[in-house]
C-alpha cells in the first residue's frame, strides 16, 4: 500500500504589502497635517512676536520724542549765545542726514536738573553806564567786598577751575534783561575788581554785555545745562544725538519720521496754520505752538501671507510698491508749553 505524504501547511502571520502601504499612507497624511498645524502655529507666533516688538519700538520712540519736544524752549525766551540766537526748535525737512525722505528735528532747552553751581557766585547787576561797544561793564555791586569778592577769585564748578587761577580762565555767565524778555550767554575774560567786569578784551568780538539795559542781572551759567537734542532716522534706526556729534540708538525698525508744526501767526494764542513741507524760517520758529509727531514702525522681517505699502505721512509720499512688512503708525500732537509765553 502506498501512502501519500502531505506536507503540513505552515502558519504564516504578519502584514501584507498592501496593508503596509495603506498604513504608511495614513501616517503620511496625519504627519503632514501635524506639520502643517505646527508650521501655521510657528508662523503665527513669529508674526505676533515681531508685531509686539514693533509696537514696543514705536512706543519707546514716542516717549523719547514727546518728552524732549515738551521741554523745547525751557528757560530760553529770546535766548542768545554770544550774539547768535538759539531757537527752541530747528526743523530739517526731508533731511539729508539719515534715511531718504525722513525729517530731522533739533530741540534746545535748559535742563535745570544738571548741577549748575548756581550758588557759587552771587548775582550782579549792570548799571548801564558804559557805551554799548565797551568790553567793560560797570556793576552796582562792589566786588572788592563780601559776598561779591568771590567774582575776583578762583572757583570750581563740576571739577573745572575758573577765574583768577592764574592765568585767568574765562567763564560763562548769563545776562538777563530786567523784564526777563531776553537773555544771553557771554564770557567774562577778566575781573579787575571793584565794580568792573570785562566781557571781551578790547578789540575782541562778542562784546555784548553793555547792549543790555541798566538793571540787567549777571549770573554764573554752567553751559552743561544748555541741552541740544536732535532726532533722525539712520538705517531704519531712530537716533538721538546729544550732545552734538554723539548719537545713540533709541528704537529699531523705524521706517519713517515726520513732523508738522502748528503756527500762531497772529499772536492770539491759538494755532492758525500748519506747516510740514519746508524748513522753518526764523519767524516761524517763534510762531510754533504745537508739534505733530509721526513715527512709523515696521516688523523686522516680511510676512509671506501679508501685503502692505508704506503710507503717505505729512509731505512724504507713500511707497509705489507693496511688500510683506507689517506697519504701525503712531501720531501724537504736543502743545509746547514753553513757547508763546
Amino acid at each position: 500500500m502506498i501512502k501519500v505524504m502531505e506536507k503540513e501547511r505552515q502558519s504564516v502571520s504578519g502584514f501584507t504589502l498592501v496593508e503596509v502601504l495603506v498604513v504608511l499612507a495614513i501616517f503620511g497624511v496625519v504627519l503632514g497635517s501635524v506639520l502643517k498645524v505646527f508650521s501655521i502655529s510657528y508662523h503665527s507666533y513669529t508674526v505676533q512676536e515681531e508685531m509686539a516688538a514693533m509696537q514696543q519700538n514705536v512706543r519707546v520712540a514716542k516717549m523719547f520724542l514727546e518728552r524732549d519736544v515738551r521741554m523745547a524752549g525751557c528757560g530760553m525766551k529770546n535766548f542768545y549765545d554770544e550774539g547768535e540766537r538759539v531757537y527752541a526748535l530747528d526743523f530739517d525737512n526731508d533731511s539729508a542726514v539719515g534715511d531718504t525722505g525722513s525729517d530731522k528735528l533739533t530741540i534746545n532747552y535748559i535742563d535745570y536738573s544738571v548741577d549748575s553751581c548756581d550758588d557759587l557766585l552771587p548775582d550782579l547787576t549792570c548799571d548801564g553806564s558804559m557805551p554799548t561797544n565797551s568790553a567793560v561793564c560797570n556793576t552796582v555791586e562792589d566786588m572788592s567786598s563780601p559776598p561779591y569778592d568771590v567774582w575776583t577769585s578762583s572757583f570750581v564748578c563740576n571739577g573745572t577751575t575758573y577765574g583768577k587761577v592764574p592765568p585767568f580762565v574765562d567763564f560763562p555767565v548769563l545776562i538777563t534783561s530786567p523784564d526777563g524778555s531776553q537773555s544771553e550767554i557771554i564770557y567774562i575774560t577778566q575781573t579787575p575788581g571793584g565794580k568792573k567786569l570785562q566781557n571781551r578784551p578790547i578789540g575782541g568780538t562778542g562784546k555784548v554785555i553793555n547792549t543790555y539795559p541798566a538793571g540787567s542781572t549777571i549770573s554764573f551759567f554752567n553751559t552743561s545745562k544748555l541741552t541740544e537734542v536732535a532726532y533722525y532716522i539712520s538705517n531704519s534706526v531712530l537716533m538721538r544725538e546729544s550732545p552734538p556729534g554723539t548719537s545713540n540708538p533709541v528704537a529699531e525698525n523705524i521706517e519713517d519720521l515726520q513732523f508738522a508744526f502748528g503756527l500762531d501767526t497772529d499772536a492770539n494764542g491759538t494755532v492758525d496754520s500748519w506747516i510740514n513741507n519746508a524748513d522753518l524760517t526764523d519767524v516761524q520758529k517763534d510762531q510754533v505752538r504745537s508739534v505733530r509727531i509721526n513715527v512709523l514702525g515696521c516688523t523686522a522681517n516680511e510676512d509671506t501671507n501679508h501685503s502692505s505699502t508704506r503710507p503717505t505721512i505729512e509731505d512724504h509720499a507713500g511707497a509705489g510698491t507693496s511688500d510683506g512688512f507689517h506697519r504701525k503708525l503712531l501720531q501724537v500732537t504736543v502743545k509746547v508749553r514753553n513757547l508763546g509765553i
